[in-house]
């Protein structure tokens, strides 16, 4: 066995060969080629790095304070509330407790202001932008919700008695624009034509237009629950099971795509599932590629659910598609359908209104006065 420059690297000799082994702890992985191999490097990088994170993590929670943020955070996630949340909301919870964590771990749960609340949700309303010229981006969502989360864990500590109040309540939350945007039918034209637009993304643009699934839902959905007329859909999220019907063209496109043997219905270019958040950097990717800007994954589910309003459809039975458990968006969706249609029928009234005037008016003008008859009578 010998020893080669970079760290954490073994190299074994046998039958001739020698193979290489990242080891560090009790992480013990095989690395394919040699050093000198650009692909070998790179998978070396990303090894270290993510060994080099996990020793971090490690190493802070080995020094985490009593009392702290951190071990709120900590005790948090060995209670039965957090082990009774579903996947999906923990996935969604840990964006926020990540940074939480690791950048305000050392703070006293006890002792922490409710002005801390409000720097924090300042904070987090803007990110940079993408290159150093350009302006700060708006993230009023992300700010939301990470005051939402520590809300959360706050009264949880105030129920073990970290401390008697919860600061981040009833803290007003930044203005969002209403929600994910809808796709205008442009946007969907160029998404689904874009060269750039791969067949299994085009897929999941068309399966969350016809089904309005989140990306995690989309991304779980089997062959086996695929009927020929819809699809059983059991959400991450609230855990309900839903059949939902599929539109001509959802249908055409389950019938047509080639199955590989593969258990679930959107899968990589490789054939492997998707993974929720690989999927979604996937689809914001080729978003962007498309040249489209404000529209993201979500606003796909928004696009159904508008559709659905559109049509007619009361809220209840958008619910029992799309797996909403509150009518808060839903009735949205239906209130804004409505006024469209109101508005329509008002405009359409003025216009009928109007053209009856016109022919009224047209008609009277055409009728001869009698006094300017007998005038020009007399005249001659």
């Amino acid at each position: 066995m010998g020893r080669i420059d970079l760290p954490y690297i073994d190299a074994i000799k046998a039958k001739g060969r020698t193979y290489y082994y990242y080891r560090r702890g009790k992480l013990r992985q095989r690395i394919k080629g040699s050093p000198e191999d650009a692909a070998f490097h790179a998978e070396y990088v990303r090894i270290h790095n993510a060994a080099s994170d996990a020793d971090a993590r490690a190493e802070r929670k080995a020094r985490v304070l009593p009392g702290s943020l951190a071990a709120l955070i900590c005790a948090y996630r060995a209670s039965p509330e957090w082990d009774s949340t579903s996947p999906a909301t923990k996935t969604d919870y840990a964006k926020s407790l990540r940074p939480l964590e690791e950048e305000f771990g050392h703070l006293s749960v006890a002792e922490m202001p409710r002005r801390f609340v409000f720097w924090l949700r300042d904070r987090y309303a803007t990110k940079p932008g993408e290159t150093e010229n350009d302006p700060p981006i708006k993230t009023p969502r992300r700010a939301n919700k990470i005051i939402t989360v520590l809300s959360i864990l706050l009264s949880w500590a105030v129920n073990r008695e970290w401390r008697p109040d919860n600061p981040a309540l009833r803290v007003p939350k930044l203005k969002t624009d209403g929600g994910y945007r809808a796709w205008s039918g442009a946007e969907l034209d160029t998404m689904l034509r874009a060269a750039t637009t791969t067949e299994d993304i085009r897929a999941a643009v068309i399966l969350a237009l016809t089904t309005g699934q989140r990306g995690q839902d989309l991304v779980t959905m089997k062959w086996a629950d695929y009927d020929g007329a819809g699809i059983y859909v059991v959400q991450l999220k609230t855990r309900a099971r839903v059949w939902i019907p599929l539109h001509d063209r959802a249908r055409h496109l389950l019938d047509s795509m080639p199955r590989h043997g593969a258990e679930t219905i959107l899968t990589r270019a490789d054939g492997r599932p998707w993974k929720v958040n690989h999927f979604q950097h996937e689809m914001g990717k080729q978003i962007r590629a498309a040249g489209l800007r404000g529209v993201v994954t979500h606003g796909l589910r928004t696009t159904a659910a508008k559709w659905l309003a559109e049509a007619g459809c009361s809220e209840r039975e958008i619910m029992s598609i799309t797996g909403h458990t509150s009518t808060a968006m839903v009735g949205h969706y239906v209130r804004e359908a409505s006024q469209k249609r109101r508005a329509q029928s008002a405009a359409t009234k003025v216009a009928r209104y109007r053209l009856e005037q016109g022919s009224a008016k047209q008609g009277i003008s055409n009728v001869p006065n009698s006094h300017n008859k007998q005038t020009v009578e007399s005249n001659e």
